[in-house]
């Protein structure tokens, strides 16, 4: 169980391809899962510093501009987790490393193509970068018994 919520941060990183980069994930609550890269906030960090580090810690990605879309409040049924996650789409990507830090692999693929983790097939929706069945992402948040609210900061029609 953690003492308080864990502030972190993720990108949608769209490929000049119209593909978006997932990592599949070792640790933690969501190990296995194809997830956004992202983590924890360092301590003096912004969250869009922590963005743009974590991205090319995990997945190998610099990017260019990151645009705020939203912030959400993620938490387990049985208290084991409570995360504030920050979420930004990423202009332009180059790869500039293989990445891998903390992740057992970097996928570039089309949305239609993977079926991630239910929070983060939301938070594709949201920054519109995809458009997954909401049943499906309230399906999937209940079945793996996860509490998840957000805050839209930038529109799907705002990004485009």
């Amino acid at each position: 169980m953690t003492a308080k919520p864990i502030i972190a941060a993720l990108a949608v990183v769209p490929t000049a391809s119209g593909e978006v980069v997932f990592v599949r994930q070792q640790r933690g609550p969501y190990a296995g899962w194809l997830l956004l890269p992202g983590g924890k906030v360092e301590f003096g960090e912004s969250a869009h510093d922590a963005a743009r580090r974590e991205t090319v810690e995990e997945s190998g990605f610099e990017v260019s501009e990151l645009t705020p879309t939203g912030v959400y409040e993620i938490r387990a049924e049985d208290g084991s987790y409570h995360f504030v996650m920050f979420t930004f789409r990423a202009g332009t990507a180059t790869r500039v490393t293989v990445g891998g830090h903390h992740v057992g692999g970097v996928l570039q693929a089309s949305v239609d193509e993977v079926q991630p983790h239910p929070t983060v097939m939301r938070i594709l929706n949201d920054a519109g970068a995809a458009s997954y069945p909401a049943q499906d992402i309230e399906q999937g948040l209940r079945r793996n018994g996860i509490l998840m609210g957000g805050h839209l900061i930038a529109t799907a029609a705002a990004l485009a």
